[in-house]
C-alpha cells in the first residue's frame, strides 16, 4: 500500500491492492480528509464540505378552495405527505415575505436561542 499526501489538498490519498480470493486484484483509491476520519461528520450549514443541503421533493398547487398548497414528498418514517394551505387572501403577504428572503443575502451563521431569522439579519 502506498500514501501520497499533498499540502495543497491537506488530504491524504491512498492506493489499495487487494486480492479477492487468491484471483482477483482490485485496485481502489481511498480519500481521506484528516477532519473526517469516522461516522462523527459534521453536517451542519457551517461545515465548508457540505455543497448540496438535503432538500425534499416539493409541489406547489390550488386546491378546490382557492388555497396555494405547499406539498412536500413523505420520508420513509411518515405516513403522508406533510403540506399547508395558505388561504387566496394572504398570498401576497407570504410571497413579498418570500421575495424578501430571497432578495437578502444569505447567512450561514447559527441564530441565537429561540431566534428564527429566516436566513435575514
Amino acid at each position: 500500500m502506498s500514501t501520497q499526501a499533498t499540502s495543497e489538498t491537506a488530504k491524504e490519498i491512498k492506493t489499495e491492492t487487494m486480492q479477492n480470493h487468491g484471483a482477483e486484484i482490485r485496485t481502489a483509491i481511498v480519500v481521506h480528509h484528516p477532519m473526517h476520519h469516522d461516522d462523527r461528520f459534521d453536517w451542519s450549514i457551517n461545515n465548508e464540505d457540505v455543497l448540496l443541503a438535503e432538500q425534499r421533493t416539493t409541489a406547489v398547487y390550488v386546491n378546490r378552495w382557492g388555497q396555494a398548497v405547499i406539498r412536500q414528498e413523505r420520508n420513509w418514517d411518515e405516513e403522508s405527505d406533510p403540506f399547508m394551505t395558505i388561504d387566496h387572501k394572504h398570498l401576497p403577504t407570504v410571497i413579498e415575505r418570500l421575495q424578501e428572503i430571497a432578495r437578502a443575502p444569505l447567512n450561514r451563521d447559527e441564530p441565537d436561542s429561540g431566534e428564527a431569522t429566516g436566513g435575514l439579519r
